[in-house]
């Protein structure tokens, strides 16, 4: 049952992807065309969250909210410009993985920084679990890849973390504060979900020992 909920997870997630993919191809044809580098859309992804940060900070919500949501489409179209345009490179993935956990840091900054100006000190307890969880999903991913084994299961990927918090900037204080209640929650239920899913991989891939 697990293991047909994982998959289910993942199949959605790959769905969702692909129709994220459909819809930017043209406008990263129309990049490839230009010239344009993989490289310049992380680094103006990474920018652009920095701008985010201080409408943020600055208790502009639905502004660092709408930036965030731009800077998402420089994350997703980097990487399809550097497939499309065949300019994949091992540094370049790399670059962009570590963009985007500096973004995600900026951005929990800034809304730490409202929080604590606004005295919402409970709401900036829970902003830190849900940061902490956020980078420990994305460092499970790692470390299980690192022993070999592929690991994108749980709901609360990246995607799904900057759309959830966007949602809550929008909505205002009240819906932000309300996500980072459900991501800090979701967040490090995803990364038990990981650990579970890479011991039962590693499980059943260990040949058991035959008696003598």
């Amino acid at each position: 049952m697990a293991r047909s909920r994982e998959e289910y997870s993942v199949s959605i997630q790959n769905r969702l992807k692909h129709w994220a993919h459909a819809a930017l191809r043209p406008l990263a044809r129309v990049f490839i065309r230009l010239g344009f580098r993989p490289d310049w859309l992380t680094l103006t992804g990474l920018v652009m969250n920095l701008g985010a940060t201080a409408a943020f900070a600055n208790g502009n919500l639905k502004w660092g909210a709408t930036i965030m949501l731009a800077a998402g489409l420089c994350d997703i179209l980097d990487g399809q410009v550097a497939r499309e345009g065949r300019r994949e490179t091992k540094f370049g993935a790399l670059l962009d993985s570590t963009t985007d956990r500096y973004s995600e840091i900026f951005l929990y900054f800034g809304i730490g920084a409202y929080l604590i100006r606004q005295d919402e000190w409970a709401a900036s307890a829970i902003l830190f679990f849900a940061l902490a969880g956020s980078l420990m999903v994305s460092y499970v991913r790692a470390r299980a890849e690192g022993l070999g084994e592929d690991c994108r299961v749980g709901v609360m990927q990246r995607p799904a973390r900057i759309v959830v918090l966007a949602l809550g900037g929008l909505y205002g204080h009240g819906g932000l504060i309300f996500v980072l209640v459900v991501l800090a929650v979701t967040t490090n239920y995803t990364v038990i979900e990981r650990l579970t899913h890479i011991r039962n991989k590693l499980k059943s891939t260990t040949s058991p020992s035959t008696p003598v």
